[in-house]
């Protein structure tokens, strides 16, 4: 038996979901850059991928997913060979709204993305910019010139 509080939460629910559906339609959704979306059509889901918020670890899970011993040895690579090559083994979509999400064959996938707190994310792109990634030793080179008052540029 079903009970009353959670009939009242399922309406709840739908109406939350009905009006984000009813919000996102009043907008002009088109994005001016395409936003990049990780699909399994095998398991039905779609995942938004946002830099800084779990992202890398995300990939890692979903290549386990695959089932494919290539991409499971890939996801216990280093974090620079997961962004580099996952695309092999995970499709990639590029959506220019979101509207495009509502429509076959996303229609009835599970789409979910994970979001962080703003000022904790700058602070780890910074300490991974700044500290970690060598990839960005230019960068990083450009930074220090730019904005100390007396450089010393290691």
């Amino acid at each position: 038996m079903v009970s009353n509080t959670s009939v009242q939460q399922q309406q709840l629910q739908r109406r939350r979901h009905r009006h984000l559906e009813e919000a996102c339609l009043a907008l002009n959704d088109t994005w001016s850059v395409p936003w990049k979306f990780i699909v399994s059509h095998d398991l039905r889901f779609i995942f938004c991928m946002v830099g800084k918020a779990g992202c890398t670890s995300w990939v890692r899970t979903l290549l386990q997913l695959t089932g494919n011993p290539a991409a499971q040895l890939l996801a216990s690579a280093d974090r620079s060979s997961v962004h580099g090559m996952f695309k092999f083994y995970l499709d990639i979509e590029l959506v220019q709204n979101a509207t495009e999400l509502t429509r076959s064959p996303y229609k009835d996938y599970y789409k979910f993305m994970f979001v962080r707190e703003p000022l904790e994310r700058l602070v780890s792109a910074y300490r991974d910019k700044m500290f970690r990634a060598r990839e960005y030793r230019s960068l990083r080179r450009y930074i220090i010139s730019r904005f100390r008052r007396q450089p010393s540029l290691r």
